[in-house]
C-alpha cells in the first residue's frame, strides 16, 4: 500500500496525469469530429504538457531557491526525458503547426509572471488548452466547419468549468491581490458562474450534426464536482478526480 500511494503521488506530482487529460481532450477531439489520429500531435501534446505544467508548477520553489533537485530527481528525469521526446515529435510536424505550437509555447513562458492578473488567467489557461487540444487537431483542414467551430467553443467553455474547482481550492493560498474569481464573488457565486456555463455548452450539441450524448454526462459530472467543491476538499479532489473527467470523457467516446 506505501509503495502504491508513493507511485500515485509521484504519478500526480510530475504531471503525468494532467498530461493524460490533456491527451485525452485531443483524443476527444478527433473522435467527436471523426478525424484521423495524428499520433505526431497527440504525443507533442502529451509529453509538452509535462515539461510545462512541471515548469509552472515548480518554477516559484526553484527561483526562490527552495526546490531540492536531489530529492526531486525522479521528477526532474522524467521532465528532461519528456523534453527529449516533446522535442523528437515536435520536428516530425510541418512548419505552420511547429510556428502554432511555439506561440503557445510563448505563453506557458511568461505564464507565471501573468499569473497575477488572478481574474484573467482562469481564461488564459481555457485559451491554451483549447488551443491545443481543439483546434491544433483541425489546424490541417483547409474548410472550417460548423462542427469544428461548436467543438472549439465548447472546448474553452467546459475548461473553465473544469477549473472552477482549482480556482476555488487555490483561493486559500492564493495572493489576495490576484482577485481571482472567488475572491472577487465568493465561492457560491464562483460556483454559479461556472455551472451556468455548461448551458451554453450542452445548447451548442444541439447544433452540430451529430449529438453525442457524452456531452450532457460530461455537463453532469462537472456540475457534480463543482456543486461539491468546499474548501476542505483535499488535493487529491482536483488534481486527480476533477482532472479525470477528461479521460472518462475519452473512454466514454472510444467503446461507444
Amino acid at each position: 500500500m506505501r509503495i502504491l500511494k508513493a507511485i500515485v503521488y509521484f504519478y500526480i506530482q510530475a504531471s503525468l496525469h494532467v498530461a493524460l487529460a490533456i491527451y485525452s481532450l485531443v483524443r476527444v477531439t478527433e473522435l467527436s469530429l471523426q478525424l484521423t489520429p495524428k499520433f505526431s500531435i497527440a504525443n507533442v501534446v502529451f509529453f509538452g504538457t509535462i515539461v510545462g505544467y512541471n515548469f509552472l508548477k515548480y518554477f516559484e520553489s526553484f527561483q526562490q531557491g527552495n526546490f531540492d533537485i536531489n530529492k526531486n530527481r525522479y521528477l526532474v528525469g522524467l521532465t528532461f526525458l519528456s523534453l527529449i521526446a516533446s522535442i523528437f515529435y515536435f520536428l516530425q510536424l510541418n512548419n505552420a503547426t511547429q510556428i502554432y505550437f511555439l506561440k503557445i509555447g510563448l505563453i506557458v513562458a511568461i505564464y507565471p509572471f501573468l499569473r497575477k492578473f488572478g481574474f484573467w488567467k482562469l481564461f488564459l489557461v481555457s485559451f491554451c488548452v483549447t488551443a491545443i487540444t481543439a483546434y491544433v487537431p483541425v489546424i490541417f483542414h483547409v474548410l472550417i466547419s460548423n462542427d469544428i467551430k461548436i467543438v472549439i467553443m465548447q472546448r474553452f467553455l467546459i475548461v473553465i468549468s473544469l477549473m472552477i474547482p482549482f480556482e476555488i481550492l487555490d483561493s486559500q493560498t492564493d495572493d489576495n491581490l490576484m482577485k481571482t474569481l472567488p475572491q472577487r464573488f465568493g465561492i457560491f457565486k464562483t460556483k454559479v458562474f461556472g455551472i451556468i456555463l455548461l448551458f451554453p455548452f450542452i445548447l451548442l450539441e444541439f447544433c452540430k450534426e451529430k449529438i453525442e450524448i457524452s456531452t450532457f454526462a460530461v455537463a453532469i459530472i462537472t456540475a457534480i464536482f463543482i456543486g461539491c467543491t468546499t474548501l476542505k476538499r483535499d488535493k487529491y479532489y482536483t488534481s486527480f478526480w476533477v482532472e479525470s473527467v477528461p479521460i472518462l470523457w475519452c473512454l466514454v467516446l472510444v467503446y461507444t
